[in-house]
């Protein structure tokens, strides 16, 4: 089971299938969404668009523009944080990468109340209690 991301304003939740934005909940179509589990779960690293294919598309053959439109799907959906840098980063040739920060945290562990705050030029979350 996948656990719960915090990145910049956004709460990722898979066993939901929930992305939220300062609380509120964004809307991804199904195929975004398992694309952007898979990019926050291998933050840094380079996923080709093939990887992609196979977890959104399973079964299915598709070409890559599927993925790349996508991908324009879920930046527009995420936009930009601090000074224009972007979360999801196109590497030519290779596939994509997911550049923000990543926090995992337990279910039982988060509240539902929690949201994030801008400190000293980043995102940083805050959790009742602690």
């Amino acid at each position: 089971m996948h656990a719960t991301s915090l990145f910049g304003p956004f709460r990722l939740e898979p066993a939901s299938r929930t992305l939220y934005r300062d609380g509120e909940v964004v809307k991804l179509g199904s195929r975004a969404f398992d694309i952007l589990v898979v990019l926050v779960e291998r933050r840094g690293d380079v996923v080709t668009p093939r990887e992609l294919m196979s977890v959104a598309w399973q079964g299915l053959v598709v070409g890559e523009s599927n993925v790349r439109v996508q991908i324009a799907n879920l930046r527009q959906a995420l936009g930009s944080y601090g000074e224009g840098a972007r979360y999801i980063a196109s590497i030519p040739g290779r596939g994509y990468a997911f550049l923000a920060s990543v926090v995992r945290v337990d279910e039982a562990a988060l509240s539902m109340s929690t949201r994030p705050v801008w400190c000293a030029g980043t995102w940083s979350w805050r959790w009742n209690g602690t």
